[in-house]
Protein backbone atom coordinates (compact mmCIF):
# COMPACT_ATOMS: atom_id res chain seq x y z
CA UNK A 1 0.00 0.00 0.00
CA UNK A 2 1.81 2.98 -1.09
CA UNK A 3 2.61 5.56 1.75
CA UNK A 4 0.96 8.54 0.57
CA UNK A 5 -2.16 6.55 1.39
CA UNK A 6 -0.55 6.58 5.23
CA UNK A 7 0.15 10.21 4.96
CA UNK A 8 -3.89 10.67 3.65
CA UNK A 9 -5.10 8.88 6.80
CA UNK A 10 -3.05 10.49 9.43
CA UNK A 11 -3.30 14.24 7.49
CA UNK A 12 -4.79 17.00 9.68
CA UNK A 13 -5.32 14.31 12.64
CA UNK A 14 -1.99 15.47 14.37
CA UNK A 15 -0.27 12.55 12.70
CA UNK A 16 -2.27 9.48 14.25
CA UNK A 17 -3.50 6.28 12.80
CA UNK A 18 -5.57 3.84 14.47
CA UNK A 19 -5.02 -0.11 14.08
CA UNK A 20 -8.12 -0.91 12.51
CA UNK A 21 -6.66 1.95 9.95
CA UNK A 22 -3.58 -0.08 9.53
CA UNK A 23 -5.28 -3.33 8.52
CA UNK A 24 -7.61 -1.51 6.43
CA UNK A 25 -4.16 -0.18 4.36
CA UNK A 26 -2.77 -3.68 4.81
CA UNK A 27 0.04 -3.20 7.19
CA UNK A 28 -0.10 -6.07 9.34
CA UNK A 29 1.35 -6.56 12.94
CA UNK A 30 4.52 -7.65 11.94
CA UNK A 31 4.95 -4.62 9.49
CA UNK A 32 4.02 -2.62 12.33
CA UNK A 33 6.35 -4.01 15.09
CA UNK A 34 8.99 -3.54 12.56
CA UNK A 35 8.52 0.59 11.85
CA UNK A 36 7.96 0.75 15.94
CA UNK A 37 11.58 -0.43 16.13
CA UNK A 38 12.77 1.62 13.63
CA UNK A 39 10.90 4.57 15.03
CA UNK A 40 8.44 5.29 12.32
CA UNK A 41 5.54 4.46 14.45
CA UNK A 42 5.49 5.22 17.86
CA UNK A 43 2.54 3.39 20.19
CA UNK A 44 0.54 6.41 22.06
CA UNK A 45 -2.22 3.50 23.71
CA UNK A 46 -3.04 -0.13 22.77
CA UNK A 47 -5.59 1.46 19.37
CA UNK A 48 -3.58 4.48 18.64
CA UNK A 49 -0.06 5.20 16.83
CA UNK A 50 2.03 8.16 15.83
CA UNK A 51 3.31 8.73 13.09
CA UNK A 52 7.08 9.77 13.04
CA UNK A 53 8.03 13.29 12.52
CA UNK A 54 4.08 14.06 14.11
CA UNK A 55 4.46 16.87 16.78
CA UNK A 56 4.19 15.10 20.66
CA UNK A 57 1.70 17.92 21.80
CA UNK A 58 -0.94 17.59 24.31
CA UNK A 59 -3.86 18.04 21.19
CA UNK A 60 -2.18 14.95 19.77
CA UNK A 61 -2.43 12.98 23.24
CA UNK A 62 -5.78 13.88 23.48
CA UNK A 63 -7.10 13.07 20.02
CA UNK A 64 -5.37 9.90 20.52
CA UNK A 65 -7.28 8.92 23.64
CA UNK A 66 -10.61 10.19 21.67
CA UNK A 67 -9.72 7.64 18.83
CA UNK A 68 -9.20 5.03 21.33
CA UNK A 69 -12.83 5.89 22.77
CA UNK A 70 -14.97 6.81 20.34
CA UNK A 71 -17.92 7.55 22.84
CA UNK A 72 -15.65 9.75 24.89
CA UNK A 73 -15.33 13.50 24.61
CA UNK A 74 -12.84 15.33 26.69
CA UNK A 75 -14.22 17.11 29.72
CA UNK A 76 -13.52 18.89 32.38
CA UNK A 77 -10.09 20.71 32.89
CA UNK A 78 -9.05 19.19 29.34
CA UNK A 79 -12.81 20.43 27.85
CA UNK A 80 -11.69 23.94 29.40
CA UNK A 81 -8.57 23.95 27.75
CA UNK A 82 -9.92 23.28 24.43
CA UNK A 83 -12.25 26.10 25.21
CA UNK A 84 -9.48 28.68 26.18
CA UNK A 85 -10.61 29.35 29.64
CA UNK A 86 -7.82 31.52 31.13
CA UNK A 87 -7.60 29.37 34.21
CA UNK A 88 -6.96 26.06 32.38
CA UNK A 89 -4.52 27.33 29.18
CA UNK A 90 -1.71 25.01 30.85
CA UNK A 91 -3.98 22.32 32.44
CA UNK A 92 -1.70 19.08 30.86
CA UNK A 93 -3.96 16.29 32.20
CA UNK A 94 -6.54 14.27 29.73
CA UNK A 95 -9.81 13.67 30.88
CA UNK A 96 -12.45 11.93 29.15
CA UNK A 97 -16.48 12.10 29.77
CA UNK A 98 -17.98 8.65 28.62
CA UNK A 99 -21.29 7.31 28.91
CA UNK A 100 -22.09 5.18 32.17
CA UNK A 101 -21.99 1.95 30.33
CA UNK A 102 -18.51 2.40 28.56
CA UNK A 103 -15.74 1.02 30.36
CA UNK A 104 -12.30 1.83 28.91
CA UNK A 105 -8.86 1.89 30.79
CA UNK A 106 -6.09 3.94 29.22
CA UNK A 107 -2.58 4.31 30.67
CA UNK A 108 -1.92 7.95 31.63
CA UNK A 109 -5.74 9.38 30.94
CA UNK A 110 -8.63 9.71 33.24
CA UNK A 111 -11.71 8.35 32.38
CA UNK A 112 -14.88 9.74 34.16
CA UNK A 113 -18.77 8.05 33.38
CA UNK A 114 -21.55 10.10 33.23
CA UNK A 115 -25.22 8.91 33.36
CA UNK A 116 -26.20 11.93 32.19
CA UNK A 117 -25.22 11.97 28.48
CA UNK A 118 -26.74 14.51 26.11
CA UNK A 119 -25.03 15.26 22.14
CA UNK A 120 -26.17 18.85 22.97
CA UNK A 121 -23.41 18.95 25.20
CA UNK A 122 -20.97 17.85 22.83
CA UNK A 123 -18.91 20.08 20.10
CA UNK A 124 -15.96 20.07 18.06
CA UNK A 125 -13.24 22.48 18.17
CA UNK A 126 -9.71 21.42 15.88
CA UNK A 127 -10.95 18.21 15.67
CA UNK A 128 -11.25 17.12 19.00
CA UNK A 129 -14.64 16.32 20.93
CA UNK A 130 -15.56 18.14 23.79
CA UNK A 131 -18.24 19.30 25.95
CA UNK A 132 -19.63 22.65 25.46
CA UNK A 133 -18.86 25.62 27.33
CA UNK A 134 -22.17 25.17 29.92
CA UNK A 135 -21.52 21.61 30.83
CA UNK A 136 -17.84 22.07 31.06
CA UNK A 137 -18.50 24.87 33.85
CA UNK A 138 -21.07 22.81 35.39
CA UNK A 139 -19.18 19.71 35.39
CA UNK A 140 -16.11 21.48 36.81
CA UNK A 141 -17.74 21.86 40.03
CA UNK A 142 -17.10 17.74 40.73
CA UNK A 143 -13.18 19.03 41.11
CA UNK A 144 -12.50 22.36 41.13
CA UNK A 145 -12.63 24.19 44.41
CA UNK A 146 -15.52 26.88 44.82
CA UNK A 147 -13.64 30.26 44.53
CA UNK A 148 -11.26 29.39 41.88
CA UNK A 149 -14.37 27.72 40.15
CA UNK A 150 -16.46 31.12 40.32
CA UNK A 151 -13.62 33.24 38.88
CA UNK A 152 -14.04 30.90 35.64
CA UNK A 153 -17.67 31.56 35.82
CA UNK A 154 -17.57 35.23 36.30
CA UNK A 155 -14.46 35.68 33.33
CA UNK A 156 -16.83 33.61 30.94
CA UNK A 157 -19.75 35.33 31.31
CA UNK A 158 -18.23 38.70 31.93
CA UNK A 159 -16.41 38.06 28.29
CA UNK A 160 -19.89 37.24 26.84
CA UNK A 161 -18.73 33.76 26.23
CA UNK A 162 -21.83 32.64 28.03
CA UNK A 163 -25.26 33.88 29.17
CA UNK A 164 -26.66 33.68 32.68
CA UNK A 165 -29.41 32.46 31.33
CA UNK A 166 -27.67 29.42 29.16
CA UNK A 167 -25.45 28.41 31.89
CA UNK A 168 -28.28 28.41 34.55
CA UNK A 169 -30.55 26.49 31.96
CA UNK A 170 -27.55 23.65 31.56
CA UNK A 171 -27.42 23.53 34.84
CA UNK A 172 -31.13 22.93 35.86
CA UNK A 173 -30.76 20.43 33.10
CA UNK A 174 -28.71 18.44 35.11
CA UNK A 175 -29.60 19.09 38.29
CA UNK A 176 -33.21 17.82 37.90
CA UNK A 177 -31.70 14.17 37.18
CA UNK A 178 -30.15 14.65 40.78
CA UNK A 179 -26.82 14.22 38.96
CA UNK A 180 -23.70 14.51 41.78
CA UNK A 181 -21.83 17.60 41.76
CA UNK A 182 -24.21 19.75 41.20
CA UNK A 183 -24.85 20.93 44.10
CA UNK A 184 -21.41 22.25 44.28
CA UNK A 185 -22.28 24.23 40.83
CA UNK A 186 -25.37 25.52 42.77
CA UNK A 187 -23.25 27.02 45.64
CA UNK A 188 -20.85 28.55 42.99
CA UNK A 189 -23.64 30.23 41.14
CA UNK A 190 -25.22 31.36 44.04
CA UNK A 191 -22.10 33.16 44.84
CA UNK A 192 -21.91 34.69 41.62
CA UNK A 193 -25.14 35.91 41.20
CA UNK A 194 -26.65 35.84 44.26
CA UNK A 195 -29.00 33.14 45.89
CA UNK A 196 -31.96 32.58 44.29
CA UNK A 197 -35.24 34.17 46.34
CA UNK A 198 -37.98 31.33 47.77
CA UNK A 199 -41.14 31.00 46.82
CA UNK A 200 -42.80 32.50 49.52
CA UNK A 201 -39.67 36.18 49.11
CA UNK A 202 -40.92 36.15 45.58
CA UNK A 203 -44.81 36.10 46.76
CA UNK A 204 -44.15 38.76 49.27
CA UNK A 205 -41.78 40.95 46.85
CA UNK A 206 -45.20 40.59 44.65
CA UNK A 207 -47.46 41.60 46.75
CA UNK A 208 -45.58 44.35 47.95
CA UNK A 209 -44.88 46.25 44.15
CA UNK A 210 -49.25 45.29 43.86
CA UNK A 211 -49.16 47.62 46.77
CA UNK A 212 -46.61 50.24 45.75
CA UNK A 213 -48.23 50.63 42.30
CA UNK A 214 -52.00 50.84 44.14
CA UNK A 215 -53.07 47.58 42.38
CA UNK A 216 -55.54 45.21 44.11
CA UNK A 217 -53.56 42.32 45.63
CA UNK A 218 -55.53 39.35 45.09
CA UNK A 219 -56.08 35.72 46.49
CA UNK A 220 -52.77 33.96 47.17
CA UNK A 221 -51.86 30.36 46.13
CA UNK A 222 -56.15 29.48 46.01
CA UNK A 223 -58.04 26.88 43.74
CA UNK A 224 -60.10 28.14 41.20
CA UNK A 225 -63.84 26.72 40.65
CA UNK A 226 -62.84 24.75 37.76
CA UNK A 227 -59.89 22.97 39.66
CA UNK A 228 -61.19 22.13 43.10
CA UNK A 229 -59.51 19.08 43.39
CA UNK A 230 -55.94 20.71 42.80
CA UNK A 231 -55.28 22.89 45.74
CA UNK A 232 -52.65 25.22 45.47
CA UNK A 233 -52.95 25.68 41.60
CA UNK A 234 -52.73 29.03 41.06
CA UNK A 235 -50.18 31.50 42.57
CA UNK A 236 -52.17 34.48 42.48
CA UNK A 237 -56.03 35.14 41.47
CA UNK A 238 -58.03 37.90 41.10
CA UNK A 239 -61.77 35.75 41.96
CA UNK A 240 -64.12 38.97 40.74
CA UNK A 241 -62.11 39.32 37.28
CA UNK A 242 -62.72 36.91 34.04
CA UNK A 243 -58.90 37.56 32.44
CA UNK A 244 -56.11 39.29 34.53
CA UNK A 245 -52.41 38.48 33.85
CA UNK A 246 -49.85 40.12 36.34
CA UNK A 247 -46.07 39.54 35.28
CA UNK A 248 -43.37 40.03 37.59
CA UNK A 249 -40.50 41.29 35.61
CA UNK A 250 -36.97 39.94 35.61
CA UNK A 251 -34.94 42.22 37.40
CA UNK A 252 -37.47 41.87 40.23
CA UNK A 253 -38.40 45.93 40.46
CA UNK A 254 -41.42 46.37 38.43
CA UNK A 255 -44.39 45.05 37.09
CA UNK A 256 -46.87 44.47 33.70
CA UNK A 257 -50.46 44.25 34.43
CA UNK A 258 -53.32 43.22 31.71
CA UNK A 259 -57.08 42.62 32.44
CA UNK A 260 -59.72 42.78 30.57
CA UNK A 261 -60.96 46.01 31.87
CA UNK A 262 -62.58 44.61 35.53
CA UNK A 263 -60.97 45.53 39.10
CA UNK A 264 -57.77 46.89 38.08
CA UNK A 265 -57.50 51.21 38.86
CA UNK A 266 -56.63 53.31 35.91
CA UNK A 267 -56.67 56.48 37.32
CA UNK A 268 -53.88 58.73 38.00
CA UNK A 269 -52.01 58.11 40.81
CA UNK A 270 -51.66 60.69 43.07
CA UNK A 271 -48.04 61.43 43.83
CA UNK A 272 -46.55 59.82 40.12
CA UNK A 273 -49.16 61.36 38.38
CA UNK A 274 -49.70 57.89 35.89
CA UNK A 275 -52.10 55.50 36.25
CA UNK A 276 -51.77 53.16 39.20
CA UNK A 277 -51.45 50.31 37.24
CA UNK A 278 -48.38 51.40 35.56
CA UNK A 279 -46.78 53.23 38.54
Amino acid sequence: MPERSLGDVAHDRYGLVTDRELDELGITEGERRRRIAAGEFERLNGKVLAVAGSPRTWSQRAAAALLAVPSGVLGYGSAARVLGLPEYRDHDEVTLSVPLAAHYFIPGIEIRRTGRWSDEHVMVTDGLRHTTLGRTLVDLALVTPDRRLQDVIEEAVSSQRITWDELEATYRSLAGQGRSGTAGARRVLEAVEGRPPSEAELERMYTELLQRAGVPVPTMRMTPPWAERQPGRVDAMYEDATAIEVKLDKDLKGITVTDNGRGIPVDLHPTLKVPAVVA
